[in-house]
């Protein structure tokens, strides 16, 4: 059985991407891993950081999700075409 940190478990639990809690945190993907992987990495100034980008990535997250509520608030019929394609390239 492979033992993880609670660091590991939650970002995979939650779908959360190395890259994207190295983002959050402004620092990089290799340091994220290091700090997952390397005990003497694990320290209570990385514990700071990691808990703040999780923080980070739970609101960009809400934003992102409650535009996607509104969106489908606003939508008659999810199947019909968009007028938007063009210009969202999608």
């Amino acid at each position: 059985m492979l033992h993880m940190c609670w660091m590991v478990r939650l970002r995979l639990r939650y779908g959360i991407s190395q890259a994207e809690l190295a983002k959050a945190a402004g620092v990089s993907r290799q340091l994220i891993s290091q700090i997952e992987l390397e005990q003497e990495r694990q320290s209570s100034g990385h514990e700071a950081m990691i808990r703040r980008a999780f923080a980070e990535v739970i609101a960009s997250r809400r934003v992102v999700l409650a535009h996607l509520e509104q969106d489908l608030e606003h939508t008659p019929w999810l199947f019909s075409m968009s007028n938007e394609e063009e210009e969202n390239g999608f």
